[in-house]
């Protein structure tokens, strides 16, 4: 069992025996990556701080719901699915500047401060074709690609069909690279892969 998983098997049982030293160490060890994921979807730096505290407090107010069975990823980042899915239902949906994503993503090289406007540019059109999938699509690339899961934990996640899931990354990666392609080094055939190249690698599953 990974590392991880492991780590969070241990502290969602504490949490579920009303540990609350467990439920710091929880939030402080994924309240960044949730948040970044939350960011990929509402594009809102303040709607997703709001919604990883819901998570957080959803979670806390229903922890004896924990049996231990299953994917403790996939148990916590079903409860942050939830709590998207209640707020977009809502049309609550907000939007913010896409300098708060572009920091956040953690593969895109937004460190390094000597990047060329090219470069810039290119991350920034790629969040844009993020953006434009569908919302459901969206949802499963940003797990598989943010948060790593994998097409079975998606399923258990999102409550869905696992070959649903499997279709909804794999249409998603297509419209992406699709979509991305008029920016994708043509001059020059060895030019170094950019941002899109590693953001879009990876097998579907």
């Amino acid at each position: 069992m990974p590392v991880r998983e492991v780590q969070l098997t241990e502290l969602l049982t504490r949490i579920a025996a009303g540990d609350g030293e467990a439920m710091q160490e929880l939030f402080l060890l994924e309240r960044s990556s949730m948040h970044r994921l939350f960011l990929g979807l509402t594009h809102c730096a303040g709607v997703a701080d709001d919604l990883v505290q819901g998570t957080f407090l959803n979670l806390w107010r229903y922890r004896d719901g924990y049996r231990g069975r299953g994917s403790a990823a996939g148990y916590l980042y079903r409860i942050a699915i939830n709590q998207w899915r209640a707020i977009h239902s809502k049309d609550a949906r907000r939007r913010d500047a896409w300098r708060d994503l572009l920091a956040n993503w953690n593969e895109a090289d937004e460190d390094d401060a000597s990047r060329s406007l090219e470069s810039r540019e290119t991350v920034t059109r790629i969040h844009q074709a993020i953006d434009a999938l569908p919302s459901e699509q969206r949802e499963v690339f940003l797990l598989h690609r943010e948060r790593g899961l994998s097409c079975p934990e998606i399923a258990s996640v999102t409550e869905t069909n696992l070959k649903t899931v499997e279709s909804r990354l794999r249409l998603a990666l297509k419209k992406l690279t699709t979509r991305l392609e008029s920016i994708a080094p043509r001059a020059n055939e060895t030019e170094p892969a950019r941002p899109s190249a590693r953001i879009l690698r990876g097998d579907v599953g």
